[in-house]
């Protein structure tokens, strides 16, 4: 053979051997686990993994314990000393504290002794969904509270005013973005009359009078409210992930709503109204299940609570306190899908890290103005080596302008229910 000919095949070998090599080296490296194209955010109102140990031990709740053996859980920190749930969502929303971002309680009082609801437009930081839009991903939000006016975003928003005054047929600007979206919706929106009682006989008693159950006349309707708004935020999700947006979140609020209205009926056993709550635990399982369901090799989805539930407390004079200091110290977290560790525990989190999670889950750095961290323990290791946390020094550039809250056709049907579970007086 021609000693050339030899040379250049044992060249054109080594070569070969050199590019296996290689090739195997990228294929079994780290960084082979990329982001996951999609998240799916859902904040649960309250939710609480003391208020649900029992159910998770009748197993009641199967969709909660797949989240537990299937993905990363832990307690989540609320703000101490307790703040209101406005204020929560939105620091979860930004991992800004309250005095940055602006938002301070459900309502705010004028120099003449109104109160008004805070509205969005108040306030001064970009949300995690704003962030997203801004670096090319579309995204879908669904009821997440102080979202009216909706703002323009790279996807869809549907207000958490969507759900008011849905009896009188009342329609105003912006309870959707882009306003069109609301006639797309409109069919989707259940309101209170159409909670027959067949229909929400799982949650609440409905075949037996007030006096029967010892319950008030408000709380047969109250229950038929909360639950036609979770449900319509439930549907509207749905209707927007089928979109294919890159990230969707929604907000429910039943399970908080609930506790207030209802806790202290379960704290006896004998009372007939004592399951109100735990069948609501289980509905809003059913609705975890969904999205579980939803999950893909290259989704992620984020489960998380504003706060937990206590019930009463003693007020130093004596008295009962209510409203938020009937919170718990401890919501919920849970991550499952890509690159999340099966079966660990997510320790000392708190609500201002889930923006710079999800951030970092999406291959996005983390802003350093940001007060939370990324909880690395709910990822696998070489999740971790392969994709590490990046910085930016802030997201907040160009001019965001914050006004007053604004007057909306809702905010006296907005005030009744805060009156209703004492968040009002």
């Amino acid at each position: 053979m021609n000693p050339n000919r030899k040379d250049r095949n044992r060249k054109r070998a080594v070569t070969a051997a050199l590019l296996l090599v290689l090739a195997a080296g990228v294929l079994s490296c780290p960084g082979e686990v990329g982001p996951p194209r999609r998240v799916i955010l859902l904040g649960i109102d309250a939710a609480d993994w003391q208020v649900m140990k029992d159910l998770l031990e009748e197993g009641r709740l199967p969709n909660f314990s797949r989240l537990i053996t299937q993905g990363s859980t832990g307690r989540l920190d609320t703000f101490l000393p307790l703040r209101k749930s406005p204020i929560l969502w939105t620091s979860i929303a930004t991992s800004k504290l309250p005095d940055e971002h602006g938002i301070g309680g459900f309502v705010k009082s004028s120099e003449t002794g109104e109160t008004v609801p805070y509205t969005g437009n108040v306030r001064r930081v970009k949300a995690l969904w704003d962030i997203l839009g801004e670096q090319g991903m579309t995204v879908a939000v669904v009821g997440w509270m102080v979202t009216w006016p909706a703002e323009p975003v790279n996807g869809y928003m549907v207000s958490d005013y969507i759900q008011y005054e849905n009896e009188r047929g009342i329609k105003f600007e912006k309870q959707t973005y882009p306003e069109e979206l609301f006639d797309e919706i409109d069919a989707l929106r259940l309101k209170e009359s159409d909670m027959v009682d067949d229909r929400v006989a799982h949650i609440f008693p409905m075949d037996r009078t007030p006096e029967e159950l010892g319950a008030q006349d408000w709380q047969k309707a109250y229950v038929k409210k909360i639950f036609a708004t979770d449900e319509t935020f439930r549907r509207i999700a749905h209707h927007l992930n089928d979109k294919g947006v890159d990230f969707l979140t929604v907000y429910f609020n039943g399970v908080d709503s609930m506790c207030h209205a209802f806790w202290d009926q379960r704290m006896h056993r004998n009372h007939p109204l004592n399951k109100v709550i735990d069948n609501y635990y289980v509905w809003i399982d059913g609705v975890l299940g969904e999205f579980i369901d939803l999950i893909d090799e290259e989704t992620l989805l984020v489960v998380c609570s504003d706060h937990g539930f206590h019930g009463r407390r003693k007020a130093p004079d004596g008295g009962t306190l209510l409203g938020i200091y009937m919170h718990g110290e401890y919501g919920i977290v849970g991550m499952m899908g890509k690159g999340v560790r099966k079966g660990s525990r997510i320790i000392d989190a708190g609500i201002l890290d889930i923006t710079p999670t999800i951030l970092y889950a999406l291959g996005l750095p983390v802003g350093r103005d940001m007060h939370g961290r990324v909880l690395t323990e709910g990822f696998e290791s070489d999740y971790l080596e392969g994709n590490p946390t990046t910085f930016i020094q802030t997201y907040e550039t160009g001019d965001r302008v914050a006004g007053e809250p604004i007057a909306s056709p809702v905010d006296e049907e907005i005030k009744k229910r805060l009156r209703a579970v004492g968040y009002m007086q």
